[in-house]
């Protein structure tokens, strides 16, 4: 019989014949063969009667495993004639595993039939006489088994399960099922289960069990009110909020958050005055979400002498409130001396995006005496700000300009972490072609590009690049465009390190002669592979960023070679395709990596047969990951290349590489040499890929693969490899999800 809801795939010969062949391997002698087929029935999703009942019958198979995948195939199919014969396996096999999994069979089925078997062992204990040995835990299976249990009478909802479940959570020494069995009978909508929650919330011996019960009735509670009336559920839930023990008075709290009445405002709000420190703030959290009127103000008030652990929660709740009234109160928090509401307070801000503690986090990100993460969070919260007020004239407050001067000033921090978050969020900040010029700068561009069209940039940047002054030049030597002046004011490269950074030779050479300070090259450095990380993410193809990313590929340091390669692959531009393509003759095999990612990167948007042509001659390269990237990039941009170079990279000795060949194979390239490569693959590396071929195989649309693991199973010869012919049956002919066979 089979379920509505689900329709027959379309009759095929070649899956009919599979289907006859995987029920004959039930009926073999080899186990690890009728394991497989199992599942390969399973995967076909065959739910014919007569296959229903070959998949019964070896619920008395010898082997175990057998038996454990019959009952899960059993309870995917969900067919309902299986009900009969998992009932049997749960009340008679046994082996525990195989009684947990006919336990979770008959909840996917969801049949009342199954219901009194299922109480039976709940109440019996899992039945623990069929354990054959306990191992050297405390208990054997049958503790899984009566849990299981438990959860599938819930799942099927019948209320004949409410007095056994009822009895048995009424037994102390059932105290390990009790928060499941509570959900349990929040889920069977009987009177008698609701009562037994109510008892348990307002008389429960341990705290534990009201607060359990808080939470099952939370749901219940919920959908009591979308009638409109606070009902029997939500009064009680009003009562626990006076509990003695403060988890139940919070988890109450928390059931009553979903209840949409006007009711509950006033007890939760009451909350606020709690004697214990996390129930004040877990109900001033649940008023927020809920929007009651009043909240923030209250938790102003409760700021008042309050403990350093109710200080630095209400900061973080504070910040989610969206109310400017919060920003005096955490402006305060900034001058504390403790770290955490320091740190609390700044994030805060950042959420709020309100104007007025500009001054107080700009001084924060500039003092090096404070931690590096708060003053990477100052920065954040200084963009935030910046990015929500709205232009005006000059004076206004606050302006957005002094705003982006503190990040500017930021921007060349010794610390990475700091410098990154001013760099990210002054460049968020300004228009996008002045972002670029200002990365193309930091980079080591050499040119006044911001007012520019694009392509008066490139050829700008182009220019500038040509008249550069040699490597050996002093900094000062390199004069800083007009638009990055007002940053360094009157600052040179000795006492300025922006300065220092603006000056720097391009191609980002160090320069040359003693006595430079290392204070001011290590930030230069960090701030250009930054640079050129957000140029990647910012640029776009024709942009002045590709000319300077690719020059920053001359500069000899692989930390920036490598992220000037990743930025290059990201913007797609093909004036990047030689540069990149001579970074593949680097020594570095990082830099070898993140150039054929870059060449992927171009040649998904464009496609060249350059770029193929280059990725194929790295096929045969020495290092076996190499070779991976290089056939990943090439399935990725496909072409002639591909569909030449791709099958024969199925006979590579490394896993990964043949792996990675096979995505790439299209239907178009199906032939019989290459279905033979890949039924090959089948039984390479001990059979680790017979998934993966298999897919592809399918999608291939090969049917001569069929035919020929049909005759491998039929050679008795070759019976050691059959289970691997099956399980690629199964993956060939896999049904699609809710799909009969029929």
């Amino acid at each position: 019989m089979q379920q509505a809801g689900r329709q027959p795939v379309d009759q095929d010969p070649r899956r009919d014949a599979v289907i006859r062949t995987l029920r004959g391997v039930l009926d073999r002698d080899n186990s690890l063969s009728r394991c497989c087929a199992v599942r390969a029935l399973g995967r076909l999703r065959v739910d014919d009667p007569d296959t229903l009942r070959r998949l019964s019958a070896l619920l008395h198979d010898a082997d175990p495993d057998v038996r454990l995948d019959v009952v899960v195939i059993l309870g995917r199919l969900g067919q309902l004639e299986a009900v009969a014969p998992l009932i049997e396996s749960l009340l008679s096999d046994p082996e525990g595993e195989v009684r947990i999994e006919a336990v979770r069979a008959l909840a996917k089925l969801g049949a009342t039939q199954a219901v009194e078997p299922l109480i039976r062992c709940l109440r019996e204990d899992g039945l623990p006489e069929l354990d054959l040995s306990v191992d050297d835990m405390e208990f054997g299976d049958s503790l899984e088994v009566q849990s299981q249990a438990l959860n599938a009478l819930g799942r099927i909802g019948d209320r004949r399960a409410t007095m056994p479940v009822v009895d048995i959570l009424s037994d102390p020494d059932y105290e390990d099922l009790q928060e499941n069995g509570f959900e349990v009978l929040s889920q069977l909508d009987d009177a008698r289960a609701r009562t037994f929650l109510l008892e348990q919330l307002a008389r429960g011996v341990k705290p534990l069990a009201r607060r359990r019960a808080a939470q099952a009735l939370a749901a219940p509670a919920r959908r009591e009110s979308c009638s409109g009336e606070a009902g029997e559920l939500t009064h009680a839930l009003i009562s626990a909020l006076r509990d003695a023990d403060p988890a139940v008075r919070m988890s109450a709290g928390w059931a009553l958050a979903g209840v949409d009445h006007p009711t509950i405002t006033a007890p939760l709000t009451a909350l606020l005055n709690d004697v214990d420190e996390q129930v004040r703030v877990e109900a001033a959290t649940i008023l927020l979400r809920a929007r009651s009127p009043g909240v923030v103000e209250q938790l102003l008030d409760m700021l008042d002498d309050a403990p350093m652990g109710v200080r630095v929660p209400i900061a973080e709740i504070l910040g989610m409130s969206g109310d400017s009234r919060a920003v005096p109160a955490l402006q305060q928090m900034l001058a504390n001396d403790e770290e955490r509401l320091r740190y609390q307070a700044v994030t805060a801000l950042g959420l709020l995006a309100l104007p007025g503690p500009e001054q107080e986090l700009a001084a924060i990100l500039k003092d090096p005496a404070c931690h590096a993460n708060l003053r990477a969070r100052a920065a954040a919260a200084l963009g935030k700000i910046a990015g929500a007020v709205e232009p005006g004239t000059e004076g206004s407050d606050p302006d957005p300009r002094q705003i982006l001067k503190a990040l500017e000033v930021a921007v060349p921090d010794h610390n990475s972490a700091v410098a990154m978050a001013a760099l990210t969020a002054l460049t968020e900040n300004m228009a996008p072609q002045a972002a670029v010029a200002f990365l193309v700068e930091l980079l080591g561009g050499g040119s006044d590009v911001a007012a520019a069209t694009p392509g008066e940039a490139a050829e700008e940047a182009e220019t500038a690049s040509d008249s550069a002054p040699p490597a050996s030049a002093a900094p000062a030597d390199r004069p800083i465009p007009e638009s990055l002046r007002e940053l360094v004011g009157a600052h040179s490269a000795q006492s300025s390190t922006l300065a220092s950074i603006l000056t720097a030779p391009p191609k980002g050479r160090s320069p040359e002669g003693p006595g430079t300070p290392a204070a001011v090259l290590a930030p230069a450095h960090s701030v250009q592979i930054l640079a050129a990380a957000l140029l990647g993410q910012r640029a776009k193809t024709g942009s002045v960023a590709v000319p300077a990313l690719i020059r920053a590929l001359e500069c000899g340091d692989a930390r920036l070679s490598r992220e000037s390669l990743a930025a290059l692959g990201r913007i797609g531009d093909l004036q990047a395709v030689e540069p990149v393509l001579q970074c593949l003759d680097t020594g570095d095999e990082d830099i070898r990596l993140a150039a054929i990612d870059a060449l992927a990167g171009i040649g998904k948007r464009w496609g060249t047969p350059m770029l193929n042509a280059a990725l194929s001659a790295l096929l045969d390269d020495a290092q076996a990951t190499v070779r991976e990237r290089a056939v990943r990039a090439l399935a990725e941009t496909g072409g002639e290349l591909a569909a030449q170079h791709l099958p024969r990279m199925l006979a590579d000795e490394d896993r990964s590489v043949c792996r990675w060949a096979m995505t790439g194979l299209t239907p178009a390239m199906a032939c019989p040499e290459l279905s033979g490569q890949l039924l090959g693959n089948l039984f390479r590396f001990s059979a680790d890929l017979r998934h993966d071929a298999a897919a592809t195989l399918r999608r291939l649309n090969d049917s001569d693969s069929t035919t020929e693991l049909l005759d491998i199973l039929q050679d008795t010869e070759r019976e050691a490899v059959h289970w691997i012919c099956i399980d690629a049956l199964g993956e060939i002919h896999r049904a699609p999800t809710g799909v009969a066979a029929g």
